[in-house]
């Protein structure tokens, strides 16, 4: 059993956004973290290497770019990604953004990955 409080978690800087990595280290089948989106933030498409990313909207609105479509996620909304997709995000919006993202399978603690 391993226990991590999300207040004894500090946000670090990546790029123009902050990561709060929450998955404790004995996870292997999934990762989680939130990510905060500063207004007007944005991350070019990439491909998604992962079998399945998952964003949860905690906060503000969102806009991703799956292939082709366009979607804005607002508080409470869920956007899975297929691996081998590309996507894209902007805080467009009036408030800082916060996405919870669940990366399975699992990945070593994102310091060193792409959300």
């Amino acid at each position: 059993m391993e226990l991590k409080r999300y207040t004894d978690q500090h946000p670090f800087a990546f790029g123009d956004i902050e990561l709060r990595e929450l998955t404790p280290q004995a996870f292997t089948t999934a990762s989680f973290a939130e990510i905060i989106l500063p207004i007007g933030v944005e991350r070019p498409a990439r491909k998604n290497e992962k079998d399945h990313r998952i964003y949860v909207c905690l906060r503000g609105e969102i806009e991703f770019t799956v292939g082709d479509a366009t979607f804005r996620l607002s508080g409470g909304d869920v956007l899975h990604i297929d691996k081998g997709e590309t996507y894209g995000f902007h805080n467009g919006g009036y408030e800082e953004g916060r996405l919870l993202l669940i990366r399975v399978p699992g990945a070593a603690p994102i310091g060193g990955a792409q959300p």
